[in-house]
């Protein structure tokens, strides 16, 4: 009989951080690579190693040992050291397609300058699989995979190796872990090892690997010293008489050696999120709710705003510092490492998280605030003004749109002029500021001026006309020329869309267009939480927590925009011990914004509230029109993927062997919707993860968040077993009960007909892709670097441009950054309709386009239409051609 190959490889799943800090993982780090590559160095038949294939632990050790970066390179360039293809282990499903995108190609290049990066997309440990993996991992030039978790055992149909497909339609060859990435962990030739633990593993890999002979064992675990041993044991295994023969190997080779000998034809689609033989975590998406807004929000600034402006300035010769972005994604990335984003983790270490999100949310909003000083000072320059208002636009559509600015002004009248038109604009809040006292200094020393008070409004307007990456200028004047919010006394709030009307403490919502009206559309439900950080637990038999009565606080109109703001209070219990017993005696407020914007497809939602309780979560239930809704549709990446609203594994999950309950509680990157053929209800969010279709109730539920108090927990009630991760200590987490005040926001969408396309048209609308700015002397602390002098434009800068627009309504921007120089833009754009779409190009300088690998550095001219094929997505580089037009 032909023996089974086994390709033994020696590995480390490197956590930076989880139960321990950075710092803990950063000394081990250093102590594990000094060892590490002595070993490689002193063995050769230790032939090599893969170090979860990252490029961050590369940067991070070399800030302590940079003598040895000419040792390492050599390990890598022998592929004895495997490193790469992504910077850290992200989380690929709770953070924006383009971060996900982000890490890999700073991975790939990061392990490249080191001589090569790992040609295996691998995944070992996250919580499921982003449906776009598949493409993503062709473009960047990645022929493999190997993945743990999310596959379905009636999926794998005779292989563990399969080509995992892409929504697009691309593949890659892939194989999974069936008993993850730590079977060999503790090899040995130990006769009582080999008949009890390592044959019958072997035995089951080969059963499930009918077209080769090929079993692929990883032999590693979380933060292990490398095994010296493995050669001899090796050795001493094929010293033996057994049906298999042992290799020492890698990934990368054991992939390339099997699709090579074998074709494997099948196809497994899309997302992975199965929890039948590894733990999927689905209800994490809501623990830890302050680092899901927080990644959002720097997320948002990075893409939406920050890179946008760099565009335009490097257009206008606007010098900056660059090589900051680099460093401010890397700190991104240390965020979304699976135990961090997915928020299974110790209190300090959630610290350390959220700090540096802000830390870089602080850097982006300074950088922006530089760009947008720089770039309209020129204007004032050359206009002859020194009080404009600046309105950027940071995407490619035209900016059509009622625009929010902080204006500052001597006295309380406002106006607001472009050219000689007047704008006009609604007035939503204004304070009066003390101007405080300014230091003289004199002869006879210093001496104290007081400074006139001034006033600080937030003002709403339309702005018309704004063209791809341009900008326009408005004049700030004194005069009396806008509308005001004012109350009414009627509970009840409309535009050209929509209308909200509170009748006996509860909220309507209809449609003027198409005459849907829901009732009871929005009501809060809060239950017990028995679980741990990991997973929510139920308390069986609960009842429940509901609060569906509002009191009206205000109602707001102008003709551009009106408000409704509510309260509603669930009286709650203060922790576990009172929700057992049957108390309550905490009450938790919520305030709720409801606001209508003229001619938006969608109603703004807000809700603040301080958490004080223990052990709970609290979800919005939004009731939709659509009846019994089978199925959902949320954004994942280019297109929308649909889910089941009831998993047809739930009834018999213990029976089947299932290690965790696959409830139907699902994320989504930006939008959710359910439909029919009458009714869309839709969904658009900021920061909020998770969400469940509720099928007999007509809801949708969002879970707002989760409150837990303990890192790991044995024996829950959906999750049966040992703790997750650390499981023989019990580690507490009390910040991870979130008492502190939070603000959720998202949108609410319903109408008889939208397709996938205006889903995500609104979508991006709701994000924001503009910025304003206003050129004042009044106030210096409004913005980050105010009060700081600044080298500014000595030539004045045109008070209008703009440099490329895409006006196909189909065609969406993903990303949009500084090419490899000043005249060069990278853009990404993405078709999420189910046939073909030809992008539709405008700019007053011709232009040269070029497609990109996701690698970015392969290039291939487009001479004719740019067409981008369904569900599909494309990188390009836009490059002026001087002395010409396109359009």
């Amino acid at each position: 009989m032909t023996p089974k190959n086994v390709y033994v490889v020696p590995h480390c799943h490197w956590d930076a951080e989880w139960y321990f800090t950075c710092e803990d993982s950063h000394i081990l780090l250093v102590e594990n690579m000094d060892y590490l590559l002595n070993l490689l160095e002193s063995d050769a038949n230790f032939s090599s190693y893969t170090f979860d294939g990252l490029a961050v632990v590369l940067d991070d050790y070399l800030q302590v040992r940079p003598e040895n970066a000419s040792r390492i390179a050599e390990l890598v360039r022998q592929r004895r050291l495997y490193v790469g293809p992504w910077y850290t282990q992200c989380d690929s499903l709770l953070i924006r397609s383009e971060s996900l995108i982000r890490n890999l190609q700073y991975g790939i290049r990061t392990a490249a300058q080191f001589g090569h990066s790992m040609n295996v997309g691998y995944l070992p440990d996250i919580f499921g699989q982003h449906a776009y993996l598949p493409a993503i991992f062709t473009d960047a030039g990645i022929d493999y995979c190997v993945l743990q978790r999310g596959v379905y055992t009636d999926q794998i149909r005779g292989d563990l190796n399969f080509l995992w497909r892409a929504p697009n339609q691309k593949t890659v060859a892939t194989n999974y872990m069936y008993y993850g990435y730590g079977p060999g962990k503790f090899l040995s030739a130990d006769a009582d090892y080999l008949q009890h633990r390592l044959f019958p593993i072997l035995q089951q890999l080969s059963d499930m690997n009918r077209h080769t002979d090929n079993l692929l064992l990883p032999c590693g675990g979380d933060q292990v010293l490398p095994n010296a041993q493995f050669p001899a044991t090796v050795k001493a295994l094929n010293q033996r008489d057994t049906p298999y023969h042992f290799t020492l190997s890698s990934y990368e080779n054991y992939m390339q050696e099997t699709w090579s000998a074998q074709t494997f034809d099948n196809v497994i689609d899309g997302e992975l999120f199965a929890c039948q033989k590894s733990r999927i975590h689905r209800t994490c998406h809501s623990t830890r709710y302050d680092i899901k807004r927080q990644t959002w929000q720097t997320e948002h600034l990075l893409l939406d705003q920050l890179e946008p402006l760099t565009v335009i300035a490097n257009q206008l010769g606007i010098h900056w510092p660059q090589p900051l972005m680099e460093e401010l994604w890397k700190k991104v990335f240390s965020s979304h490492a699976h135990n961090g984003i997915e928020a299974t983790n110790a209190d300090p270490v959630n610290h350390n998280i959220k700090h540096r999100l802000i830390s870089v949310e602080r850097s982006a909003l300074s950088l922006i605030n530089l760009l947008k000083k720089k770039i309209s000072h020129g204007i004032g320059r050359q206009m002859g003004q020194n009080n404009i208002l600046v309105v950027f636009n940071g995407d490619l559509n035209p900016l059509n749109r009622l625009v929010s600015a902080v204006v500052f002004s001597q006295g309380k009248h406002l106006s607001l002029h472009r050219g000689e038109t007047r704008v006009d604009f609604t007035l939503l809040n204004q304070q009066m500021l003390d101007g405080g006292q300014r230091v003289i200094v004199t002869a006879a020393g210093e001496k104290l001026e007081n400074v006139d008070n001034y006033y600080r409004s937030e003002i709403l307007f339309k702005a018309e006309g704004i063209n791809g990456l341009g900008y326009q200028t408005f004049v700030v004047g004194e005069e009396e020329s806008g509308s005001v919010l004012t109350r009414c006394q009627r509970p009840s709030i409309e535009n050209d869309r929509y209308r909200i009307s509170l009748h006996n403490g509860e909220l309507t919502l209809e449609n003027l267009q198409t005459r849907q009206c829901v009732n009871n559309f929005l009501s809060f439900v809060d239950c017990g939480d028995n679980g741990d950080e990991f997973d929510f637990a139920p308390l069986e038999h609960e009842q429940p927590r509901v609060a569906r009565n509002f009191t009206l606080i205000a109602c707001e109109v102008s003709p551009q925009v009106c408000r409704m703001t509510l309260e509603a209070t669930l009286t709650l219990p203060q922790n576990m011990q009172q929700r057992l017993a049957g108390e309550a005696s905490l009450p938790m407020t919520i305030q709720t914004t409801l606001e209508l914007r003229q001619h938006e497809e969608y109603v703004r939602v807000q809700h603040q509230l301080e958490n004080q309780a223990d052990d709970h979560r609290l979800r919005v239930h939004l009731k939709t029109p659509v009846d019994h809704p089978q199925y959902s549709w949320a954004d994942q990446g280019y297109s929308l993927l649909r889910r089941d609203s009831v998993s047809p594994w739930v009834a018999t999950w213990r029976e089947q062997g299932f290690v965790e309950k696959p409830v139907p509680i699902y994320t989504l990157e930006n939008s959710v919707v359910v439909r029919n053929d009458q009714h869309v209800f839709g969904v658009i969010t900021r920061g909020i993860k998770e969400y469940e279709v509720l099928v007999a109730e007509n809801t949708l539920a969002l879970t707002l968040f989760r409150s837990v108090g303990l890192l790991g927990k044995d024996d829950t009630l959906w999750r049966p077993g040992r703790a997750s991760g650390i499981n023989n200590k019990v580690v507490e987490t009390p910040d991870a009960q979130m008492h502190q005040s939070m603000v959720f926001e998202y949108a609410l969408m319903m109408n008889s007909q939208t397709d996938d396309t205006a889903l995500f048209q609104a979508s991006h609308h709701y994000r924001e892709h503009y910025m304003t700015y206003q050129l004042q002397q009044l106030n210096t602390f409004e913005e980050r670097l105010e009060r700081f002098t600044i080298p500014l434009p000595d030539t004045g800068i045109a008070p209008a441009a703009a440099w490329l627009s895409q006006t196909n309504p189909h065609i969406l921007l993903s990303m949009c950054k500084p090419g490899s120089h000043a005249h060069e833009l990278i853009i990404r754009v993405f078709n999420p309709t189910d046939q073909p779409q030809t992008a539709d190009f405008a700019s007053p300088q011709a232009l040269r386009f070029s497609a990109l690998t996701l690698r970015e550095d392969t290039r291939q001219p487009i001479t004719g239409e740019v067409v981008i094929a369904a569900k599909d997505y494309l990188t390009l580089a836009v490059e002026s051609v001087a002395g010409g037009r396109h359009d």
